[in-house]
C-alpha cells in the first residue's frame, strides 16, 4: 500500500502528435515519412514516427529533411484538428481524476494517488490503469495516435519515465526503483537540462547525473547562483516537474499572439495587417477569459538581432482587439517607420502582441454613443464566431489578413483550453 505522503503521478505524451494526428484522419499517411509545417518552405514543426526514423528531427529545415528524403510528405498544420484531438484524450483522462495538469497541446499530469490509495499493490495497479488508459485511447481517439506514458511518485520522475521508452511506451518508476535512472540517464535526459547546462556543469566536472547527485549543493549555488538549488534537487532526482499543485490554477498575467511569415519582408503594410488579425486574436481570448489589460508589448524580429521589443502602459483597459492594435501600431511605427516613410529600411519576419496588467475586466457603463455601439457590436461578433468559428465574421482588416496569417496552434495556452463533449460522441 501507499505510504502516508506517497503520490503516484502518470505523465502522458502523445508521440509525433500533430503528425499522428493527420495520419489518423488521412490512412493514405500512414507508415509513410511526412511533416507537419506552419510553412511548407520553412521548418518541420513535427516529422513523423517514420520521418524520425530516417534522422529528420523536429525544427529540421524542409530543404535538410527533403535532402535526407525527398519523397517526405508536407502538409500545413491543422489546428482546429488537433485542439479537437486533444479534447478527446483529456476527456478520457477526467474519467480517472479530476486532477488534471493540461501541460501543453500534447501532454499531461495526472494525479492518480485518490484512485489507488487503498490499493495492495498500487504500482501494479497504476500500470494497468496505464494500459486501460491507451486501450480508450485507441478506441476513442483513434489506432495511430500513440502515447508514452511514466509513472512515478513526482512529475520529474512521471516526466523522465515517459520519455525512456519512445514511441507507445510505459514505463512505471516506484520510489524504490528511482536509484536505477542513474545508470540509464545522461545530463540531458533530465527535464531543464539542456545542452548548454550540460557544457556548464562539465566544466565544473560533473559528467554524469551521479556527478551531479554528489556535487555539494553550496558550491553549485556559488557557481550558479538560485538555479545551484534547482540543479542540486534534479540531482538528487527529487521534487517535480516545474512543482505546482494539481488543481492550482496560477494566475494568468498575460496573453499574446506572435506570427512567422513565411519569408523576411519589409512590408509595412503586410506587418499591419498580420498585428490587426494578431491583436483581435488576443482580444477575443482575453474577452473569453474576462479579464482585460493596460500594458500592450509590441515585438518583431530584426535583421541583426534576434527580437526588437517595446510596451505601452496605458491608462484604461482594454479587451478590444481593434484598440490592442492602435497601440501596438503606434510602437509598430516608432521603431520601423510608418508605411512609405524613410525609417522603414528594417526587415523583420516575427511578429507579436501581447496585452499585460490583466485584472478581471469591469462591466461597466459606456458614456458614449459609439462607445455603447461598439460593445454591442464586440458582443454580437463573439456570438457569431462561438457558433460557427473564429472569424467567421469580422472587421475589415482582420478579414483583409486571412490569406496571410493562418490558424495557429498554441502550446502555452492550456489554462484556457475547454473540453466540449465526451468519449464516443
Amino acid at each position: 500500500m501507499l505510504q502516508a505522503e506517497e503520490q503516484v503521478i502518470f505523465h502522458i505524451d502523445m508521440n509525433s502528435y500533430f503528425a499522428s494526428c493527420e495520419q489518423q484522419a488521412n490512412p493514405f499517411l500512414r507508415g509513410k515519412p511526412i511533416g507537419v509545417c506552419e510553412h511548407l518552405g520553412g521548418i518541420i514543426i513535427a516529422p513523423s514516427i517514420e520521418a524520425k526514423k530516417l534522422g529528420i528531427k523536429t525544427a529540421c529545415p524542409v530543404w535538410e529533411a527533403r535532402k535526407i528524403y525527398p519523397k517526405i510528405i508536407l502538409l500545413h498544420t491543422d489546428p482546429e484538428k488537433y485542439r479537437n484531438t486533444t479534447a478527446r484524450f483529456l476527456e478520457i483522462f477526467s474519467a480517472y481524476t479530476e486532477e488534471i495538469e493540461k501541460y501543453s497541446i500534447d501532454e499531461a499530469f495526472l494525479n492518480m494517488t485518490a484512485n489507488l490509495r487503498g490499493a495492495a499493490e498500487p504500482w501494479a495497479a497504476a500500470s494497468q490503469i496505464g494500459l486501460e488508459i491507451k486501450a480508450k485511447m485507441k478506441k476513442y481517439v483513434g489506432d495511430w495516435i500513440k502515447c508514452s506514458i511514466g509513472i512515478g511518485p513526482s512529475k520529474l520522475i512521471a516526466k523522465i519515465g515517459s520519455e525512456l521508452k519512445k514511441p507507445d511506451g510505459l514505463t512505471v518508476v516506484p520510489p524504490d526503483k528511482i536509484d536505477t535512472l542513474y545508470d540509464q540517464l545522461k545530463l540531458t535526459d533530465i527535464p531543464g537540462i539542456a545542452s548548454r547546462t550540460e557544457r556548464n556543469l562539465n566544466a565544473i566536472g560533473i559528467k554524469t547525473l551521479r556527478d551531479l547527485r554528489d556535487y555539494p549543493q553550496s558550491k553549485l549555488v556559488a557557481h550558479f547562483g538560485i538555479m545551484g538549488y534547482h540543479l542540486s534537487e534534479i540531482g538528487q532526482l527529487r521534487g517535480s516537474w516545474r512543482e505546482t499543485e494539481f488543481g492550482e490554477q496560477a494566475p494568468i498575467k498575460s496573453m499574446g499572439h506572435v506570427y512567422t511569415l513565411p519569408k523576411t519582408s519589409s512590408d509595412r503594410k503586410l506587418a499591419l495587417k498580420v498585428l490587426y488579425k494578431l491583436s483581435e486574436m488576443v482580444g477575443r481570448r482575453l474577452r473569453e477569459a474576462g479579464m482585460a489589460g493596460n500594458i500592450v508589448h509590441f515585438v518583431a524580429s530584426v535583421k541583426g538581432q534576434d527580437y526588437a521589443g517595446k510596451q505601452k502602459k496605458l491608462n484604461y483597459f482594454t479587451a478590444d482587439g481593434r484598440e490592442i492594435f492602435m497601440e501596438a501600431a503606434k510602437i509598430f511605427e516608432e521603431n520601423f517607420g510608418s508605411p512609405g516613410s524613410a525609417r522603414n529600411s528594417k526587415t523583420f519576419r516575427l511578429i507579436g502582441v501581447t496585452v499585460a496588467g490583466l485584472q478581471p475586466a469591469a462591466n461597466q457603463q459606456a458614456l458614449f454613443g459609439s462607445d455603447r455601439r461598439e460593445k454591442l457590436l464586440i458582443s454580437a461578433l463573439d456570438k457569431i464566431n462561438d457558433k460557427y468559428g473564429d472569424f467567421t465574421v469580422a472587421r475589415i482588416p482582420a478579414w483583409q489578413a486571412r490569406e496571410v496569417i493562418r490558424d495557429s496552434i498554441g502550446f502555452g495556452r492550456m489554462k484556457e483550453f475547454k473540453v466540449k463533449f465526451k468519449p464516443g460522441k
